[in-house]
């Protein structure tokens, strides 16, 4: 495929999904040097390029030259993705995260894949979204609080215990079939998501999750954590319809009963003072 024409085919993609069409042609779009070519260049410019997988290689002599073998393989659809290396790392008051190391080949193969999924979901995720996204983080999401927020009565902190290794695969793979239509494409983040993790040289195999650490699994849990992000609007939508906010039930009784004990609090209080006054003479 000419450069001109996968550079038209992957402009093209965001309108085609605001348009509600499904994106298909992905797989052969993988066939395209010139996607290969910007992953080696932006992995290689990491400083974890020279972090080894289970195979031991880095990208400390690997150069454009040595892209064809891979490309052959994800092509011909003999690409198998090795098992990753799993090493722990401090997390904070003792506890350690497990990082999930790819194999240099297995990078490259995510990086593009990750290309892809990035022109698809980009245009779809929500502005108030802002982890493992280009051009976001931490700082732009307090900008956004400043920008649109002008007070809240409560907040809601949610921390998701072991979220990347609980990610379940075939929810996540329905999720990606509803803006993609190619099977082989979704066939390769499967082997991908199912390559199982090596930890002291045992072989154990992955029934749910992505493991941090893997170039595409950001974007895999930020398309899982999209539909809570649309569920969350969609309850706010409900909460906010019409002119007059709505009383939560709950906070509806508690009133009247505060209002009840207030009133009996006055009466009494009126009766005590009356014989108060008539004890006087």
């Amino acid at each position: 495929m000419l450069p001109e024409t996968v550079k038209g085919r992957l402009e093209a993609i965001p309108a085609l999904v605001a348009s509600g069409k499904r994106v298909n042609g992905l797989y052969r779009l993988m066939g395209s040097r010139l996607l290969w070519e910007e992953g080696l260049q932006k992995i290689g410019s990491n400083k974890g390029a020279m972090t080894p997988g289970i195979d031991g290689e880095t990208f400390a002599d690997f150069g454009p030259e040595d892209l064809d073998p891979i490309i052959a393989s994800v092509t011909a659809g003999t690409y198998d993705p090795k098992p990753v290396r799993r090493v722990f790392i401090p997390k904070g008051k003792g506890k350690r995260r497990p990082l999930g190391i790819p194999t240099r080949d297995d990078r490259l193969v995510q990086e593009v894949a990750r290309q892809l999924l990035e022109r698809i979901y980009e245009p779809v995720f929500s502005n108030a979204s802002h982890g493992f996204r280009p051009g976001r983080s931490c700082h732009t999401a307090l900008e956004h609080v400043k920008a649109v927020w002008t007070g809240v009565k409560w907040l809601v902190d949610v921390d998701v215990a072991g979220f990347f290794e609980n990610i379940d695969h075939d929810i996540l793979l329905r999720l990606l079939r509803k803006r993609i239509d190619d099977e082989k494409f979704i066939g390769l983040i499967g082997s991908m998501l199912k390559a199982g993790v090596m930890e002291d040289r045992v072989h154990t195999r992955t029934y749910s999750g992505t493991p941090q650490g893997g170039i595409v699994s950001p974007i895999l849990a930020n398309i899982y954590l999209h539909e809570l992000d649309m569920f969350m609007a969609e309850r706010i939508a409900a909460f906010e319809r019409g002119k007059v906010r709505a009383t939560n039930p709950e906070y509806g009784r508690l009133a009247g009963r505060i209002q009840k004990q207030r009133k009996r609090v006055t009466m009494l209080g009126s009766v005590h003072r009356t014989w108060g006054n008539r004890g006087s003479y």
